[in-house]
C-alpha cells in the first residue's frame, strides 16, 4: 500500500494514519507513512523530526539520529527543532543523547528557557551537582523570575545537602498561587522529601498531600485512571485463565520453535521494591548486561500480538495461538532494540531486563521467551506503598493510583495479588529476592541470585555502587544506588504509621504472604 503515488492533498490523511499507527505501538508503520509525507514535503522539518521520533520509539537509534539530524539541517527554526529532538530522546530515556542536543542550544543567541531545566535534570541524574548549580545560575541570569528554574536550583541545593537554601526556595515557590500548578506540585514534593530526611514526618506528609491536590487538578488524571482500570481488568482476566499446563506447553513448543535459546531474565516486582539496587548488584557481574526500564518489549510485542485479537478472541488466546513466525519476529525485534539501546552487542552475556512494569506481562513473556527466568524483588508492602505515594512522578496510567495513599495501597494489593498467582505457574523459573535481606547481608543474597541465573560468583557484585557511579541511572533512585548499602529505608512506613492505620487490614494478607509479619 505504500507504493502508490500520492499528492499533497493526501498529507493530512497520511499524518492522521501515522498517529493511529503510533497509538497501536506500530512505530515502524508510523515511520513508513511519515516518510511518504516527507517525499511530498522534503523540507518539512517537523515531519523529519517525527520520523526520527518514531524510529527512536522503535529503538532504532541509528535511523532516529539520521532523521533528527536531517530535520535540524533543513529547519528554519533551529532552536525549536533541536529542542524537539532533545525531548524525543528523553521520551526513550536516552539521557546521553538528550544532553548533547540541549547543550547545542547553549550556543544560541537566545537560549530557550527549557534548556536550563532539562540540563539541570540530566546533570543531577549524572551526579554532577556543581555543574548543575552553575547551570541554574546561568539560567537565572537570563530568566530571573522563572519559577521552574528556581525550582531546579532548589533541587540542586537539596541534592547538595544545602537544606536551608532549598527549603527557603521551595516554600516560596509552593506558596505562590500564581505559579504553574505543576511547578508548585513539584515544589511540594521536594519540600516533603526534604522534611522526610529531617525527621519532620507530619510536615512532610502535609507537603505530599498538597502536591497530590495539585496533581489531581490535571486533566490527564481521570483519563489515566480509566486506562488503569481497563489494564487491571485485562490482567485479572489473564490471571484467571493461565494454567501451569498451558505454560508447560509453551515451554515445550519453544524448545523446537524458538531457537536458539538466549540467556535472559526479567528483573521485576512492584515499583519501589528494590529493583534498581538488585539490578546494579547483578550487572556488576562481568557476564551480565542490563537494560533499565525500557519500552522495548512493550513496543516490539504489543502491535503484532494485537493484530491477532478480534472481537471473538482474547489477549490470552492470541498469545496461545501465536504462530512461531510471529514469536520469532518479536524475539528478533526485541534483541535488535536492546542492542540499539545499549549501544553494543549482547553477545553470549545474560541480558537482564529490569522492568517492574513487565512483571504483569509474564504469560506473553513466557510464550515468546520460554527460556526466560524471573527475578522478582520484594519489599515490605507498607514501605513500598509509602515510597510510591511520595514519588514525584508524572501522571500516567501506572502511577495514577498514587494520587492518594488509599489508591496506592489498593493498587499494590491488586498488582501483588496477581503476582501471587503468577508465581504458581512459573515454578522453578522464578525466584524472589527481599530488599531487606540485601541491605542486611548482601553476599549470600547475591550468591543465591547468581546461582539461580546460572552464573559463577564474582566479588565485583559487592562493589555495585562503584559500577553504578560510572553510569547514568535511569531509575528515580539514581542518587541512592551509587552509595554503599544503607538501611535507613527499612521500616520507613513506621514514620507514617498514623496514616497507615486505616489501611493495615487491607495490607495484612500481603504482609503475611511475603513474610513481613
Amino acid at each position: 500500500m505504500f507504493n502508490r503515488s500520492v499528492s499533497k492533498t493526501d498529507a493530512p490523511a497520511l499524518y492522521a494514519e501515522s498517529k493511529n499507527c503510533a497509538t497501536r505501538y506500530d512505530y515502524l508503520g508510523a515511520a513508513e507513512i511519515l516518510k511518504r509525507i516527507n517525499k511530498l514535503e522534503p523540507t518539512n522539518d517537523k515531519i523529519l523530526v517525527e520520523i526520527g521520533s518514531a524510529y527512536a520509539k522503535a529503538y532504532n537509534f541509528e535511523l532516529a539520529h539520521r532523521y533528527f539530524e536531517e530535520g535540524i539541517r533543513v529547519s528554519q527554526q533551529k532552536a525549536e527543532a533541536i529542542t524537539a529532538v532533545g525531548h524525543h530522546w528523553l521520551e526513550v530515556r536516552n539521557f546521553e543523547e538528550a544532553k548533547k542536543y540541549f547543550e547545542m542550544l547553549l550556543k544560541e543567541q537566545r537560549i530557550p528557557m527549557v534548556t536550563f531545566i532539562r540540563l539541570v535534570e540530566i546533570l543531577i541524574r549524572m551526579r554532577r551537582l556543581d555543574d548543575a548549580l552553575h547551570m541554574t545560575q546561568w539560567g537565572l541570569e537570563i530568566y530571573k523570575t522563572n519559577e521552574a528554574i528556581w525550582l531546579s536550583r532548589a533541587k540542586v541545593h537539596r541534592q547538595r545537602k544545602e537544606l536551608l537554601e532549598a527549603e527557603k526556595l521551595l516554600r516560596s515557590i509552593s506558596a505562590k498561587q500564581e505559579n504553574d500548578p505543576q511547578v508548585r506540585a513539584a515544589a511540594w514534593y521536594e519540600l516533603g522529601a526534604l522534611y522526610d530526611t529531617q525527621g519532620r514526618y507530619q510536615e512532610a506528609m502535609s507537603c505530599f498531600v498538597e502536591a497530590k491536590k495539585l496533581m489531581n487538578l490535571s486533566h490527564s488524571a481521570p483519563a489515566s485512571l480509566k486506562i488503569l482500570r481497563s489494564k487491571q481488568k485485562s490482567m485479572r482476566d489473564m490471571c484467571e485463565n493461565v494454567t501451569p499446563a498451558m505454560v508447560e506447553r509453551w515451554r515445550k513448543q519453544g524448545q523446537t520453535e524458538l531457537q536458539p535459546a538466549r540467556r535472559l531474565a526479567l528483573l521485576g516486582g512492584h515499583a519501589r521494591s528494590g529493583t534498581t539496587l538488585l539490578e546494579y548488584v547483578l550487572e556488576a557481574h562481568p557476564e551480565v548486561i542490563a537494560a533499565e526500564e525500557t519500552m522495548i518489549y512493550h513496543n516490539a510485542a504489543y502491535y503484532p500480538i494485537g493484530k491477532g485479537i478480534s472481537p471473538n478472541t482474547s489477549f490470552l488466546s492470541s498469545i496461545d495461538w501465536m504462530s512461531p513466525r510471529t514469536a520469532r519476529q518479536i524475539r528478533t525485534e526485541y534483541f535488535r532494540g536492546m542492542e540499539s539501546y545499549l549501544g553494543e552487542p549482547v553477545g553470549d552475556r545474560l541480558l537482564l531486563d529490569k522492568n517492574p512494569a513487565n512483571t504483569f506481562d509474564i504469560p506473553s513473556l513466557i510464550r515468546i521467551f520460554p527460556e526466560m527466568k524471573f527475578v522478582i524483588a520484594l519489599r515490605d508492602p507498607r514501605d513500598v506503598c509509602i515510597s510510591c505515594f511520595t514519588q514525584p512522578v508524572p501522571i500516567i496510567p501506572d502511577t495514577s493510583s498514587w494520587l492518594s495513599l488509599e489508591g496506592t495501597i489498593n493498587h499494590f494489593t491488586y498488582i501483588m495479588g496477581i503476582w501471587l498467582e503468577w508465581r504458581k505457574v512459573i515454578g522453578d523459573f522464578g525466584i524472589e529476592v527481599r530488599y531487606e535481606d540485601m541491605v542486611e547481608n548482601l553476599e549470600p543474597v547475591a550468591k543465591r541470585a547468581l546461582n539461580f541465573l546460572g552464573l559463577p560468583w564474582n566479588d565485583r557484585v559487592l562493589k555495585f555502587n562503584e559500577h553504578a557511579s560510572g553510569k547514568i541511572v535511569r531509575s528515580p533512585t539514581y542518587a541512592e544506588v551509587t552509595k554503599p548499602i544503607f538501611k535507613t529505608a527499612v521500616g520507613r512506613w513506621q514514620n507514617y504509621r498514623a496514616y497507615f492505620e486505616p489501611h493495615l487490614k487491607t495490607l495484612e494478607p500481603f504482609v503475611k504472604a511475603f513474610g513481613y509479619e
